[in-house]
């Protein structure tokens, strides 16, 4: 059997436990061809995506005893769920999702209706599992990434998918240059295995868990931004976080706060910024309002 995608997987293993098949691992192994660690990973996924709705036996994960589904997902996990399943083009092709499921997908369509999607068409499923599988296995991959103007051909290490700015990114190693890229994966036209295969280095994944944006740098000491936002517009910061690092640290007497950001590019904070004028207010860096201005002014003569 040829190697199924993870998303896959998760979905197969998510309909054996809501129909109260206890799923082993080792039998998971084998069907899939993958090790038994990468099939945990997948326990894992299902955990964090919908909680723990599970009892481990052993080497086996059983749903508790009479637990429906309708009574694990509620409506936001079903759209989680339906999203990831449509985005990938599953649902039609593959048939993982029960008539019950997609009943209760239906269902909670008519309470939430989400209007954030990918800008990708996400239908290069080859490409998608040939990725994966270099980064479970640390395979160095050549690939294809079509721009505007031309395909290059790169030497890449893969490391990890990410979502961000509501698209998919490759993020990893251009092995020819040495230096850490990111890659739209809707630009990927073609993905191939090398021999050789490459050591996970702790700083590059300790990065890629930082990253807040498409436009964060590797290797770069980090800025502090610091914002004074007015008392109309500080209800939208409290309750959002415009980036993962956002923190309210100070409230003025006239009512303002005083929002702090940690960033390793200043492009990462500038387009927020801009959304938020007059709103908002950058109090340091200094050279940051500066640079802001005259990128604001440069804009302005462009369009006339």
């Amino acid at each position: 059997m040829s190697q199924k995608s993870s998303l896959y997987r998760t979905i197969a293993i998510l309909k054996s436990l809501n129909e109260g098949k206890k799923v082993s691992v080792s039998q998971l192994s084998k069907e899939y061809e993958v090790s038994s660690r990468t099939i945990r990973r997948d326990f894992e996924l299902i955990k964090e995506l919908f909680g723990d709705f599970m009892r481990k036996e052993g080497e086996s994960y059983i749903a508790y005893e009479k637990v429906l589904l309708q009574e694990i997902l509620n409506a936001t996990d079903l759209m989680t769920l339906a999203n990831i399943v449509n985005l990938f083009g599953l649902m039609h092709k593959e048939h993982l999702v029960s008539e019950k499921t997609q009943a209760l997908i239906d269902k909670s369509m008519l309470v939430y209706d989400f209007k954030s999607r990918p800008f990708e068409n996400m239908q290069n499923i080859e490409i998608i599992r040939k990725v994966e599988h270099a980064i479970k296995f640390n395979k160095e991959i050549k690939m294809g990434y079509k721009t505007e103007r031309t395909t290059t051909y790169t030497h890449f290490y893969p490391y990890k998918i990410l979502f961000l700015n509501e698209n998919f990114y490759l993020v990893g190693v251009n092995s020819g240059k040495k230096q850490f890229e990111f890659r739209r994966i809707s630009m990927i036209t073609e993905v191939s295995y090398t021999k050789f295969v490459f050591n996970q280095e702790g700083d590059i994944n300790a990065f890629i868990q930082s990253i807040q944006t498409p436009w964060a740098v590797f290797g770069q000491s980090l800025i502090e931004v610091k914002i004074r936002v007015i008392p109309k517009a500080k209800r939208f910061f409290i309750l959002k976080k415009y980036l993962p690092s956002q923190r309210v640290t100070k409230e003025y007497e006239d009512g303002s706060i005083l929002v702090e950001y940690s960033v390793s590019n200043l492009r990462e904070i500038e387009e927020l910024i801009i959304k938020w004028l007059p709103q908002v207010e950058i109090i340091s860096p200094r050279y940051f309002k500066k640079m802001l201005s005259k990128n604001l002014k440069r804009k302005m003569r462009a369009l006339f």
